[in-house]
């Protein structure tokens, strides 16, 4: 699942310059090696980048040395907000597919995307509740259950499908998001992403992702010049909420705007290995009708 998101950019975009920046790679993975034949690959030479950054943000760096083992998406987005400041591009999640070309969107210095998140999230991150919490939360968990009923065992309804849209106007707000990004070198809204990083809470979970993001483009006084604010149907037509709409049913419409698709892979650990090329090009796996294994099959029919 991970290589169908390189070669669904390669697909769309065959001239593009595609690098992987890596770590600690894996061994004898063949759709590792074999995307070895597409795209270039960059060990990430943290100390020269570091030492490459204005006094400024200087402090980055002590930063990433605190950041535990354990947390290896914390550290994947301070690395990718670094990338993108010294090289400028387009980054992506290993969790995307790409649909439709992104050419629209590069005029603009930046872009980045919104997506629908439970409105009292960052409260209940920092352990704060308020008043309306437990109404919120309840209109959640309704709309979460008929979404998931829905999609694995309903059919996909349209009339449940209306009133869960109906359920998430109350419950969502529109966040941003981090898994798509897109920026010139040395942009603004990156520099100041990397500015705010040493008074984050680097330990807490999103406080270096999406919160991060969405905290930069509230104290960034040019955020709305600097980087282009794109609607939720771009990325993220999906909520990462109910991602599980990827995977079970009868395919869901995605937007005609949908750039590229979010699945969510820390919602789907147990699943995404099970999802192998056999099982996706199945006609009788349980999954063979899905929206995800329907992009797939026309990615890997193309040739990969």
């Amino acid at each position: 699942m991970n290589r169908l998101a390189v070669e669904s950019v390669l697909q769309i975009h065959p001239e593009a310059k595609v690098v992987v920046h890596f770590q600690n790679p894996p061994e004898g993975n063949p759709d590792w090696e074999a995307l070895k034949r597409k795209a270039e690959f960059h060990p990430i030479e943290l100390d020269a980048w570091l030492r490459e950054l204005p006094g400024p943000l200087q402090p980055v760096g002590k930063v990433l040395e605190k950041i535990s083992a354990s947390y290896p998406a914390g550290r994947s987005n301070v690395l990718r907000y670094l990338i993108l400041y010294r090289e400028g591009g387009i980054y992506l999640d290993f969790d995307t597919l790409t649909l439709q070309p992104f050419t629209p969107l590069l005029g603009s210095p930046a872009f980045i995307g919104e997506e629908e998140v439970f409105r009292c999230d960052d409260d209940r991150i920092a352990g704060r509740y308020t008043w309306d919490f437990p109404i919120m939360a309840a209109l959640f968990g309704v709309s979460y259950g008929l979404s998931y009923l829905n999609s694995r065992w309903l059919g996909n309804l349209g009339a449940l499908n209306a009133v869960n849209r109906g359920l998430m106007r109350l419950w969502s707000a529109r966040k941003l998001n981090n898994a798509v990004l897109g920026s010139e070198p040395a942009n603004a809204f990156f520099t100041k992403a990397l500015e705010l990083i040493p008074s984050t809470e680097a330990g807490m979970r999103f406080a270096l992702g999406p919160m991060l993001m969405n905290r930069t483009y509230d104290d960034l006084a040019e955020s709305a010049v600097s980087i282009r604010r794109l609607d939720k149907d771009v990325f993220y037509t999906i909520p990462p909420s109910q991602t599980f709409r990827f995977f079970y049913g009868p395919a869901p419409a995605l937007s005609k705007e949908a750039i590229a698709i979010h699945w969510c892979s820390s919602n789907h650990r147990q699943l995404a290995p099970k999802l192998t090329r056999a099982v996706l090009e199945d006609p009788f796996s349980p999954y063979s009708n899905s929206l995800y294994a329907q992009l797939a099959r026309a990615i890997i029919a193309r040739g990969i």
